[in-house]
C-alpha cells in the first residue's frame, strides 16, 4: 500500500485527517492516533491509503521517534475491519487484487519502518485491523470482555487480504492459524496471549502504560521472553509446522473437515487452504480478488449488510421514542423454551423469575440454566464467582408471588390460545401497571392472545428459536395496538441478550413460521410421493441448509410440528396445500421425534443412531407413508428447488400483505431463524439472484405439476413484468 501503487478505484482523501501522530515523548514513543471521522468505529478504507503513506513518511523524517504505539481515540474498539462498502464498488478480480496487493504494501511499510511499533488493542480488533496489529513489532492487548480479535473474513466469502496468511502462521502456527481463518472465531484477550498473538495483556486501565513501557522496551533491544515451549508442544511444531510434508498433513486433514461442514458450498475455505499451501504475497491477493467476484461472498456480503441496517430498526412508530428500562422479568414457563430464555436473560444481568406447574418443573428450569452456566465457567468464559451470580439471578415458584414488580413477562406455554388467552389476564391483576406481556408463540396471532387483555397495547409477540442460548435470532411481532415504547423496549431487551432482531406485523405464523411451512410440508408431499427421507434432507442440505427438513422435525419435535400445521391449515388453508396426513398416525403411534427417542431417524438416550458415519432412518416410518418405502430415485436439484422456491414465494408474499416491512428483515430472518442458506444472502437476495422472471417461470411450472401451492404471488407477477429487483442498488 504505497503512494506508488495505483488503486482500482478513484482515491477520494478522507474528509477529516483519521491519523494523528502525536510528537514523541522523552523516551522517543510516538503515538498514532487511529480516528476516522463520521465513524462510529475504525475501519480501514482506500480512502486512507495516501494518509497512511504521509504518516510512514512523517516517522522516517523525525529521527526523534524511536517507537511508534498505535492505538484507537475511538472508545468503540481498535479497529472493526475494512471498510465492506469499498468492496461492493470493485467489478472485476484484477481491481480487487489490486486493492489487496494495496493492503499488503502498507502492512509491509509498517513492519519495515526500522523502528519498533506496538499496537495498543481494546475492543474489536477484526479483519484488517487484526492485520495492521500482526504488521506491528507487539501486541497489547485490554483484558476487557469486549476485546476480541479475530479474521472474519471467511463470514463474507473471503480471505484475508492484507497479509493475514502469511504473518498468522509465523505467529502463532499453522494449526492455530488455520482454525481462526477458516472459522472466524473471537479470541479473547487472555487466549490470545496463551497462543501468542499478543505480546502482553493487561486490565483496560493499563493498557497505556504497558504498550508506552514495551514500545521504550523494545526501542532499547529489550522485550518480553517467549516463553519456551514444552517437550511435546516442540515435537509437535517440528513435525507439523517446520517442514513440508508435515504442513501437507495439517493442510489435508483441514480440507477433509471443510469438505464434510461446508459440502463444498463455500470457496472460501477452500481457497484459504490454497494459499496456505503455496505461502505468497501474490497468492493471497489473487484468490482475494477471484473471491469477491463469487456470488457466495455478494451472498454473505448482502447479509452484513442487513444485520447493519437492522441494528437501526426498533420497529414502527419508535422514531424518538425513548424505551423504558427493562430490569426483572418474569417467565411462565419452565420447558426448554422459558428455561433457555431465563439462561440468557440472568447471563445478561435480568433478574428472572420462573412461574410452571410444579416444583419438579421449576428444578428442571434451573438445572438447564447450571448446565449451561457450568459449560462457560468449565471453559474459563468467567470464574466461579460469575458462575454464582448468575445462579442467583433466577428463582423460581408455582405461583405469582415475585411477579408484581416484572417489568416484562415472557410467556413460554403450550400452544394453546385459551390458555395464553388466561395468562395474559393473570399477570394483568398482578404485575405492576405498564408491565409488558410477551408471548412467544411460534403460530399464533398476538392479536388473537390480546383479544380478552385490559391492556392489548402492552402485549407483543417475542418469538425465540430453540435452543435460546444458541440460536441468534429473536422475531418480535407487533400488533395495529401495541404501543411503540413497549416495541422499542422490546426489541432493547432482545439486543441486549445478544440477538439480532427483526420487527414483523401481526399475522398466524408471522414471517418465519408462514416462510418455513411451504418447506417443510414440501419435504412431506416428496416423502409420499415415494422419496427417500434421507434423500429429501440431502436435497436440501445440498442448496445449503444446515440440516434437512426431516432432521429439523425430529429436532423440534413432530407433535409441535402438527398443532403449527392446524394452525396454519385454519389461517391459510384456502390458498396453502398440505400434504396426506401421516402425522396422526405418527402421533398415534408416539412418534415425537428426537425427545423421545422415535422419529424418523434412529436414536437412543437422545443421540442419533450412526453407521459408518452416517444417521440411520427408522425403516418402519415408512408405513405410514402412501407409498411405503422409497419408490423414487433422487433428482436432489429439483427436490431441493421445490423446497426453496416454495419458501422464497411465501417470503414475497409476507412482504406483499406488509407481514414484512421490508427485505432485509426478510433475509435475516429467514437465514438466522429458519436455516436458509447464508451464502444466498436470504430469499429475497436469493431471487434477485434469479431474476423474478426467472422465479415467476420456475413457479408456474411447479403449479401446473404441482398444484396451487406454487401459484407466484402478485408482487412477483408484477417484478417479472417490469423486471425490477428487491435490491436495485446491489
Amino acid at each position: 500500500m504505497t503512494a506508488q501503487v495505483q488503486s482500482p478505484l478513484k482515491l477520494q482523501p478522507a474528509p477529516a485527517a483519521a491519523l494523528r501522530l502525536d510528537a514523541p515523548d522523552g523516551d522517543g514513543v510516538a503515538m498514532l492516533w487511529i480516528d476516522v471521522p463520521g465513524k462510529k468505529v475504525n475501519t480501514l478504507s482506500v480512502a486512507l491509503l495516501p494518509e497512511f503513506e504521509n504518516v510512514f513518511a512523517k516517522v522516517l523524517a523525525n529521527k526523534a521517534i524511536k517507537a511508534i504505539v498505535l492505538a484507537s481515540a475511538k472508545d468503540t474498539g481498535f479497529i472493526a475491519g475494512a471498510d465492506i462498502d469499498d468492496l461492493g464498488k470493485v467489478r472485476n478480480a484484477a481491481d480487487g487484487a489490486r486493492i489487496s496487493k494495496q493492503g499488503q504494501d502498507a502492512m509491509t511499510r509498517l513492519e519495515q519502518l526500522g523502528i519498533p511499533t506496538v499496537a495498543a488493542i481494546s475492543g474489536d480488533c477484526l479483519g484488517g485491523g487484526l492485520e495492521l496489529a500482526l504488521a506491528c513489532t507487539a501486541r497489547v492487548a485490554s483484558l476487557h470482555k469486549k476485546t476480541k480479535l479475530a479474521l472474519p473474513e471467511v463470514m463474507l466469502g473471503l480471505l484475508p487480504g492484507g497479509g493475514g496468511t502469511m504473518r498468522l502462521p509465523k505467529l502463532i502456527g499453522l494449526a492455530n492459524a488455520l482454525d481462526m481463518m477458516l472459522t472466524g472465531k473471537n479470541i479473547r484477550a487472555s487466549k490470545a496471549l496463551k497462543m501468542g498473538l499478543v505480546t502482553v495483556a493487561v486490565p483496560q486501565n493499563q493498557l497505556m502504560d504497558a504498550a508506552k513501557k514495551l514500545a521504550r522496551d523494545l526501542a532499547h533491544g529489550k522485550g518480553p521472553k517467549k516463553p519456551k515451549p514444552g517437550m511435546k508442544e516442540e515435537a509437535m511444531e517440528l513435525l507439523l509446522e517446520r517442514n513440508v510434508l508435515g504442513r501437507r498433513i495439517v493442510l489435508h486433514e483441514a480440507r477433509k473437515k471443510v469438505m464434510a461442514q461446508s459440502h463444498g458450498l463455500y470457496p472460501a475455505p477452500l481457497k484459504i487452504l490454497e494459499v496456505l499451501a503455496k505461502g505468497t504475497y501474490e497468492a493471497e491477493a489473487t484468490a482475494f480478488g477471484e473471491l469477491l467476484m463469487t456470488p457466495e461472498s455478494a451472498g454473505l456480503r448482502h447479509l452484513f449488510h442487513s444485520i447493519t441496517a437492522l441494528k437501526k430498526d426498533n420497529g414502527p412508530g419508535t422514531e424518538g421514542v425513548k424505551a423504558p428500562e427493562i430490569k426483572q422479568v418474569g417467565i411462565l414457563g419452565a420447558g426448554l423454551m422459558g428455561a433457555g430464555c431465563a439462561t440468557v436473560l440472568a447471563d445478561q444481568g435480568f433478574t428472572v423469575r420462573l412461574k410452571d406447574r410444579d416444583h419438579a418443573a421449576i428444578g428442571k428450569g434451573l438445572d438447564y440454566a447450571k448446565k449451561v452456566f457450568g459449560k462457560a465457567k468449565k471453559k474459563k468464559v468467567y470464574p466461579e464467582a460469575g458462575y454464582n451470580e448468575r445462579i442467583s439471578r433466577i428463582s423460581g415458584g408455582t405461583d405469582y408471588a415475585g411477579f408484581g414488580h416484572a417489568d416484562m413477562v415472557i410467556e413460554a406455554v403450550f400452544e394453546d390460545i385459551n390458555l395464553k388467552q388466561q395468562m395474559v389476564a393473570d399477570i394483568e391483576k398482578v404485575t405492576q401497571v405498564g408491565g409488558i406481556f410477551a408471548s412467544n408463540t411460534s403460530s399464533l396471532p398476538i392479536s388473537e392472545i390480546a383479544k380478552k387483555a385490559k391492556h392489548p397495547e402492552r402485549v407483543i409477540g417475542m418469538h425465540f428459536f430453540s435452543p435460546v442460548e444458541k440460536m441468534p435470532l429473536v422475531e418480535i411481532i407487533v400488533t395495529p395496538k401495541t404501543a411503540p415504547e413497549v416495541t422499542a423496549a422490546t426489541v432493547a431487551v432482545a439486543r441486549k441478550m445478544g440477538k439480532h432482531v427483526i420487527v414483523v406485523n401481526d399475522c398466524a405464523g408471522f414471517y418465519t413460521t408462514r416462510a418455513l411451512v411451504p418447506y417443510m410440508t414440501e419435504a412431506i408431499f416428496l416423502a409420499t410421493e415415494g422419496y427417500d427421507l434421507m434423500d429429501i434432507d440431502t436435497a436440501a442440505m445440498q442448496m445449503g441448509f444446515p440440516v434437512g427438513p426431516i432432521t429439523l422435525m425430529d429436532e423440534v419435535g413432530i407433535d409441535v410440528g402438527v398443532k403449527v400445521m392446524k394452525v396454519m391449515k385454519e389461517y391459510y388453508g384456502d390458498r396453502m396445500q398440505f400434504p396426506p396426513d401421516v402425522s396422526s398416525a405418527l402421533i398415534a403411534e408416539g412418534r415425537l421425534g428426537k425427545k423421545n427417542n422415535k422419529g424418523f431417524y434412529k436414536y437412543e438416550n437422545g443421540k442419533s443412531v450412526m453407521v459408518k458415519g452416517k444417521k440411520v432412518i427408522d425403516e418402519t416410518v415408512y408405513q405410514h407413508m402412501p407409498q411405503g418405502a422409497k419408490t423414487k430415485e433422487p433428482d436432489f436439484a429439483a427436490m431441493g428447488e421445490r423446497m426453496v422456491l416454495g419458501l422464497a414465494n411465501e417470503a414475497a408474499l409476507c412482504l406483499q400483505d406488509g407481514t414484512l416491512r421490508d427485505g432485509y428483515a426478510g433475509d435475516l430472518g429467514a437465514v438466522f431463524g429458519i436455516g436458509f442458506p447464508p451464502f444466498e444472502g436470504g430469499p429475497f437476495r436469493y431471487m434477485d439472484r434469479l431474476g423474478a422472471k426467472k422465479v415467476v417461470e420456475r413457479l408456474k411450472a411447479l403449479e401446473q405439476a404441482n398444484g396451487k401451492r406454487f401459484a407466484p404471488c402478485q408482487l412477483l407477477l408484477d417484478m417479472a413484468k417490469k423486471g425490477t429487483k428487491f435490491y436495485p442498488g446491489e
